[in-house]
């Protein structure tokens, strides 16, 4: 018998046929996994491809310049040599402050916001900002007025023509603000959002000599003007301290960014992807064993196990490229839902096609993945032989141990196979080997638990059966039995289902628990109020009212911050030092550096002295960190440069911060003889009785409202804003792993169709009702659901504790609720799935079956 590929794949596609039931469900377990695969490569090429397409809107303009300080005369001199030469320029600048209505009631408190000033009359250079009511910028940011976000009129209570105070100024609100084209490239993404003209922002008097705030220059080429890599060579030779794109390169920041989540949520979708090919493996054992007579038949007639396997791979083939094309529709979906889940961070508007690329890769790991994880059953042809049709109800001998060793061997080939494939897939789709063999050695692992804890768990179900203490109902009885039952893959479905579970609720406990752990550790003295931008006449006043509030628990702390910049060590510039281009940028970019008269209680001195009060003599003291990465000793001299004045300063100590601080914490502290004269702003904070913080603000604001009070419960709220969305797409993504393996459950029970169907009619002939027969099956469902919940449950509580304490250092508690949770929605999840492949099955009249016998 001679078998030919065309032979091989009609019997194939015959074979396919006849078992599509069975097959159908398996096919929808790699179509979740494919989906979620192409559907985010698909998302991150179309987010890409608007960022190419429409970088000039993304920016606002040809090129953006940003940085944390003003240019000084010399830096404003070149970028107008600039525009005489055709490249115009506008500045935005973003801060954050506080705001509040007019005449808020006694209880309102004020609400941090960011701020973006811009000059209507030029920006923006491209798109347009969205107003509502609809009306040019320009006519609605005057002097007097602003325009807002829906969510920042909602928490001060004022409407579209109303007033909003900032800075201790008025501004009637002209619009409620939409969208805005740069979005994407400002500094200040997340949060109550204001935009004002830069006259209303000098009104406010927020920008002090020493404020930071983010400085973003937008550039437009006139006709005429030099080429785009020209200009910005230039604005980055004026603007050193600048990171600078243009429109050619869209945006590197973001770009960056966005390679880096594709590539992370692909391997979460790759996970999706290989419980859904568990599910054809398991399919696949199920027919073989079905098909076993038919195999044996066909050697006798003369193919080879290389045929047969031939045939049996076509057919696999089949099933993961069907997966593939319903997992690239599946994938369509998962593309427009992606903006949703992220509207919170950016307004994106991805046009909406097909991506080749995305859906061919998709497929291919579909086909790929499906294959490897049926390479076991496929080779189990091999040992098939034409006497097990004579034999089949004989007992089975046991095998010699030299045989069990060869299929030992087998079996490790086989495993190390699946296992090096999976290492290139995710090679592959990562771009990076490295990824790749950790994800293979981190997957191969974590299977290997699952396995040895899901078997665990049945062997003590199976014990609790059968010595329980207690009277087990027949019916119950039999519904934990038909988890052993043959051919029942019980292991498999609790390693799938367990799976996803235990990704999806890793996710939630490490991102909860890391929420709770920046507010329960901080030191019971650390303040938890913040004060931001107080200028030296403000200190002492400031100091007086804070005293004067009623729940106040310690006295303010307030630390001054000076803007420096690092330019030479011992007389050599600092560029020529052989450092890193981040270490570089870190330490030649101009930064904030402090003053201390005494040495402070928190800071311990580890080479050197500190210096007396009074001494006259320029001198500073570095952190220990920076003095070793730039690799300076005591007796160093430094020269820095702020606001165009040179500072020069003698080295006499190296420290460390022991504690947490609320005062600027800079590598850098002088003696205050050292930086007298230059602008200073002060920042803070105050420990309260967190009833007593809203007074504080309210009180704040009245009397000094350039002053910004932040409350820590409004910062972590912002980084919680990130976190979730964050959250919310991994777990999206890894629910589809959940979903292949409730899929697999259904296509386990698809599998042992005729062996239910026998039981089914059994136990009606013995006078089951279809009520009895229904509570069997559900209590069987709901037991692999309820064991697969907590398999998940305990290893994502194990994982979190092992990925909180040893990589993030934090700490972890049990959540009895999440897990609680997570064991009855699998549960239920498995019951549905169950009922969803058992319908038939119970539609079956005993006197049909009976007949076929």
């Amino acid at each position: 018998m001679n078998l030919s590929l065309r032979t091989a794949a009609r019997i194939a596609w015959r074979e396919t046929r006849s078992s599509m039931v069975k097959f159908t469900f398996v096919v929808l377990g790699v179509a979740a996994g494919v989906g979620a695969l192409s559907g985010v490569r698909g998302f991150s090429q179309s987010f890409e491809g608007m960022l190419t397409s429409e970088a000039r809107t993304v920016m606002a303009a040809d090129l953006t310049a940003r940085q944390f300080v003003l240019p000084d005369p010399e830096q404003t001199a070149q970028l107008d040599a600039l525009a005489a030469r055709g490249v115009e320029r506008t500045l935005i600048t973003e801060t954050v402050t506080m705001a509040s209505a007019v005449n808020p009631p006694p209880e309102a408190t004020p609400v941090l916001i960011s701020i973006k000033a811009v000059d209507p009359a030029r920006y923006p250079y491209y798109g347009v900002v969205k107003l509502q009511p609809p009306m040019p910028l320009q006519q609605a940011l005057k002097p007097d007025s602003v325009i807002a976000g829906e969510d920042l009129l909602i928490r001060v209570g004022v409407k579209v023509g109303e007033k909003i105070r900032v800075g201790g100024q008025d501004f009637t609100v002209a619009a409620t603000m939409l969208s805005e084209p740069d979005r994407l490239s400002g500094t200040l993404n997340i949060g109550l959002r204001m935009m004002m003209s830069r006259e209303a922002l000098d009104r406010t008097g927020l920008m002090q000599i020493g404020s930071r705030s983010a400085q973003r220059f937008l550039f437009k080429l006139d006709p005429g003007a030099p080429p785009v890599k020209e200009v910005r060579a230039e604005i980055k030779d004026a603007l050193p301290e600048s990171t600078v794109a243009d429109f050619t390169q869209s945006h590197p920041i973001i770009t960056a960014g966005l390679n880096r989540a594709t590539v992370f949520l692909s391997l979460v979708s790759l996970i999706a992807l290989i419980v859904g090919a568990i599910g054809v493996g398991m399919a696949m054992h199920a027919h073989l064993q079905q098909k076993m007579d038919n195999i044996a038949v066909m050697k006798s007639l003369g193919a080879t196990s290389r045929e047969i396997i031939r045939i049996f791979t076509i057919q696999t083939l089949i099933l993961g490229l069907a997966g593939g094309l319903g997992g690239v529709l599946v994938g369509r979906g998962v593309e427009q839902v992606f903006p949703m889940l992220i509207n919170k961070l950016f307004a994106i508007s991805a046009p909406v096609t097909w991506h080749v690329a995305a859906a061919v890769q998709g497929i291919i790991a579909g086909i790929l993945t499906t294959l490897l994880f049926t390479v076991p059953p496929l080779l189990a042809i091999r040992g098939i032989r034409p006497a097990l049709i004579l034999r089949r109800d004989m007992p089975d001998a046991r095998p010699p141990w030299t045989k069990r060793i060869g299929e030992t061997k087998a079996a490790l080939a086989a495993g190390a196979l699946i296992l090096a494939g999976i290492g290139l897939l995710a090679a592959w789709l990562s771009d990076s080997t490295r990824v790749g063999g950790y994800f293979a050695g981190a997957l191969s692992v974590s299977l290997s638990v699952l396995a040895v804890v899901a078997a665990m768990l049945l062997r003590g179900v199976r014990l609790f059966v059968r010595q329980s203490p207690w009277k087990i109902p027949a019916l119950a009885r039999q519904g934990f039995a038909n988890l052993y039952r043959q051919g029942n893959q019980a292991q498999a479905i609790l390693v799938a289902l367990g799976l996803g579970v235990m990704f999806t609720l890793t996710v939630y406990l490490v991102q909860n628990s890391l929420v709770k752990e920046i507010i329960a550790t901080a030191p019971p003295e650390m303040p938890n109020v913040f004060l931001i931008g107080v200028t030296d006449a403000q200190t002492a006043p400031l100091k007086e009212l804070i005293a004067a509030q009623p729940g106040v628990l310690g006295p303010p702390a307030l630390g001054p911050a000076v803007a420096a910049r690092l330019v030479g060590i011992d007389g050599v510039p600092v560029t020529e030092h052989q450092l890193g281009d981040g270490i570089r940028r870190r330490f030649t970019n101009t930064r904030s550096v402090t003053w201390e008269a005494e040495q402070p209680s928190d800071v311990t001195v580890l080479e050197g002295a500190w210096w007396s009060k009074g001494t006259k003599e320029p001198v500073v003291s570095i952190e220990e960190e920076a003095a070793r990465t730039l690799e300076i000793e005591v007796g160093a001299k430094l020269e820095l440069e702020s606001n165009g004045r040179p500072i020069h300063a003698r080295v006499v100590a190296i420290h460390r911060v022991d504690a947490m601080r609320s005062t600027p914490s800079a590598e850098f502290v002088f003696n205050p003889e050292a930086l007298a004269g230059l602008p200073e702003v002060y920042y803070g904070g105050v420990r309260m009785q967190p009833s007593a913080v809203g007074g504080l603000q309210r009180a704040v604001f009245a009397k000094f409202p350039t002053i910004t009070v932040v409350n820590i419960a409004d910062a972590l709220s912002i980084a919680q804003q990130v976190v979730d969305q964050i959250a919310l797409v991994i777990r999206f993504l890894s629910g589809f792993a959940i979903l292949a393996g409730a899929i697999i459950l259904a296509a386990s029970v698809a599998g042992t169709r005729f062996r239910r169907v026998r039981e089914v009619v059994i136990l009606k002939t013995l006078g089951a009702t279809r009520r009895h027969v229904r509570r069997v099956f559900s209590i069987e469902f709901t037991a692999l659901g309820g064991v697969a919940g907590l398999l998940g449950a305990l290893l994502a509580t194990a994982f979190s504790d092992l990925v909180l304490k040893r990589l993030l250092g934090a700490k972890f508690e049990i959540d009895p609720v999440a897990a609680g949770i997570a064991i009855l929605g699998t549960a239920v999840l498995a019951n549905l799935s169950g009922w969803l492949a058992s319908f038939r099955i119970l539609q079956q009249k005993p006197l049909e079956i009976l007949r076929e016998e």
